[in-house]
């Protein structure tokens, strides 16, 4: 990207109260940074420019940065993403989403241009989802477990009360005791056909 295009951007968003922009030069020390990266890390410190780039940052994404901004060198004029946990100011972090380029001045490389913004909601929303739906696949999962095993129980006697019915269609019945009969080995093949599908559910 033009150097012009950074200064541009830099230009438009300098008070931005939604995007952080920070520039580091090859070195990982901070350039120059926008009014909300200021305001937002002023705990820190009041004054970024010669800092290191990792002093806002979690320990553990400082790796992060590092390989992201590897790739930026090795490939001029491409974007690349990166989550990054920062500081608060009370003993937590808030997540931070960011894009990294590299910038080039006369065809050689002077730091790294990075555009981001705060998703801690967004993460926190996201996970709340994720354990929502996770609660309720062990609750569908036991629900099922407790057809299975419900149906089970159930066919047992049902197979009797079936076998039964077989046995007593081949007395010498009359007309009323008939048609009970017939009432009841409907009512058990319903059942039975229920209880198949449950099985036939859990199974699948």
């Amino acid at each position: 990207m033009p150097v012009q295009d950074f200064e541009a951007t830099k230009a438009l968003l300098h008070d931005s109260d939604f995007y952080y922009i920070i520039c580091t030069d090859n070195e990982g020390n901070y350039t120059y940074i926008n009014n909300h990266y200021k305001k937002s890390f002023a705990f820190i410190n009041d004054n970024f420019v010669g800092q290191p780039y990792h002093i806002t940052m979690h320990p553990d994404d400082t790796k992060v940065c590092q390989e992201v901004g590897g790739k930026c060198y090795q490939n001029p004029g491409k974007l690349f993403p990166a989550t990054i946990r920062k500081h608060n100011g009370h003993g937590g972090f808030i997540v931070t989403q960011w894009e990294f380029t590299l910038m080039v001045k006369n065809g050689e490389p002077e730091g790294v241009f990075c555009l981001g913004y705060d998703i801690t909601e967004y993460e926190s929303a996201k996970k709340q989802v994720e354990t929502i739906h996770k609660d309720l696949e062990t609750k569908q999962e036991l629900l099922d477990e407790i057809a299975y095993e419900q149906s089970h129980i159930v066919r047992a006697p049902l197979a009797n009360i079936m076998g039964l019915v077989g046995i007593l269609k081949k007395l010498d019945l009359n007309a009323s005791e008939t048609a009970i009969i017939s009432m009841l080995e409907e009512s058990s093949n319903r059942l039975d056909e229920v209880i198949k599908n449950i099985i036939k559910r859990t199974d699948g």
